[in-house]
């Protein structure tokens, strides 16, 4: 996908105030031949998760809003096969619903160990809960802001325009302004009673927090301000509650090698959504092939009845 004489990649990228770890050409590649199947711009790709998984692949990339063939507003997606399957199944059994009921309620209290009215706070309240819902949302916004304006070499038709102004020439000023200021998933920046995508904010998370997914078990961390709050929540769940392995398992590097031929009996997983897109490109491409073999057939036949005459 990328040439050998990629220059050499920045350890990391301020944007808004926030710390990124911008991709090195073996991870664009590993995200697109193995992990999402299909093409991206590389520009596109702004940073990829804080660490890599115990095998050195990327669990979640940032996406740049204007600087692929369609604009969008979703500015990270997870893409660590193990842990989309995760989430899927989860989803399937009521995730969201499980964690939008998590983020309106006070965590539990205990007086254990004494402390202010004899007892000690476990967890977080319903108001810390949305104040870091809110905060991340936030955060999209001013990041999301600061990419599209320092794209400012948008090609209009051989002109070259700043990305503001393509976004308003294509949306309008209002939806322009909407689409800039949404919130994890693309939601209003105040929708704090819906966590609408999982994978959203484990994406989120993974690229914007210190630690990554290696933060989760630190109850020293700043659960509000570094990184997502519901992002780093799953991924308690998912490793204490559901046994998942979120670092990486025993096998799931098979799919996500590129330096290893694909094998039959490998691990491999591909979400439903790309099955499904999957399965549409190759119906596009065999439609394409049976058209132009009708034309061919066509041509002949044409052929053999002026050959008759």
């Amino acid at each position: 996908f990328f040439s050998d004489n990629t220059p050499p990649t920045p350890a990391t990228i301020a944007i808004a105030n926030q710390t990124f770890t911008p991709p090195t050409s073996t991870h664009l590649q590993t995200i697109q031949s193995r992990q999402l199947h299909h093409a991206l711009t590389p520009s596109q790709v702004f940073c990829t998760s804080t660490h890599s998984c115990r095998h050195g692949h990327p669990q979640a990339f940032g996406f740049h809003p204007t600087k692929g063939p369609k604009l969008v507003s979703g500015l990270f997606r997870l893409s660590c096969p193990l842990l989309v399957q995760a989430i899927d199944e989860w989803e399937g059994e009521g995730g969201v619903r499980e964690m939008s009921d998590w983020m309106l309620r006070n965590d539990h209290f205990t007086d254990r160990h004494g402390g202010i009215d004899g007892k000690v706070r476990e967890g977080l309240t319903k108001e810390e809960k949305i104040a870091g819902y809110e905060y991340s949302n936030e955060m999209q916004t001013q990041i999301r802001t600061e990419l599209v304006d320092s794209h400012a070499d948008f090609d209009n038709g051989g002109d070259s325009i700043g990305a503001r102004s393509e976004l308003e020439r294509r949306l309008g000023e209002h939806n322009a302004n909407k689409f800039l200021e949404s919130g994890v998933a693309g939601i209003p920046p105040h929708q704090t009673f819906d966590v609408k995508c999982i994978h959203a904010h484990v994406a989120d998370h993974l690229c914007r927090s210190s630690g990554g997914s290696m933060d989760v078990d630190d109850e020293n961390e700043s659960v509000t301000r570094n990184g997502n709050i519901i992002g780093r929540k799953a991924l308690q769940i998912l490793q204490v509650q559901r046994g998942v392995p979120i670092h990486g398992s025993a096998v799931c590097w098979q799919q996500c090698d590129v330096n290893r031929d694909v094998q039959p009996g490998d691990w491999n997983y591909t979400p439903k959504k790309n099955r499904q897109g999957l399965r549409s490109t190759r119906l596009r491409r065999k439609e394409r092939m049976m058209n132009f073999q009708s034309d061919d057939d066509g041509v002949e036949n044409a052929k053999l009845d002026e050959n008759s005459k």
